[in-house]
């Protein structure tokens, strides 16, 4: 899934992982967090829509969530899997 597809918390859709930040990083209309997960590394781009809203840090215990329709799969090489959405 792309990582503006995620959403830090609950109800961006039916999916959900639990994780814990281990570096952040503003980079302007977003804020780039990598999240460490039991399914691996997630990179996720927060979106900084509210001006006093607030970002979680490193070491902050997150759930990531995202709609099913957002989820794609790729072969061993990178390529998108034919009929995938």
């Amino acid at each position: 899934m792309r990582p503006e597809k995620i959403t830090i918390g609950h109800g961006g859709g039916a999916n959900e992982l639990a994780g814990t930040v281990s570096e952040s990083a503003y980079i302007g209309v977003a804020t780039q967090l990598v999240v460490q997960t039991m399914a691996g590394t997630v990179q996720v781009f927060a979106q900084n829509l509210d001006p006093g809203g607030r970002v979680p840090v490193p070491g902050t215990n997150v759930i990531l969530s995202w709609a099913p329709e957002s989820t794609f799969v790729v072969d061993e090489d990178g390529a998108r899997e034919e009929g995938e959405t």
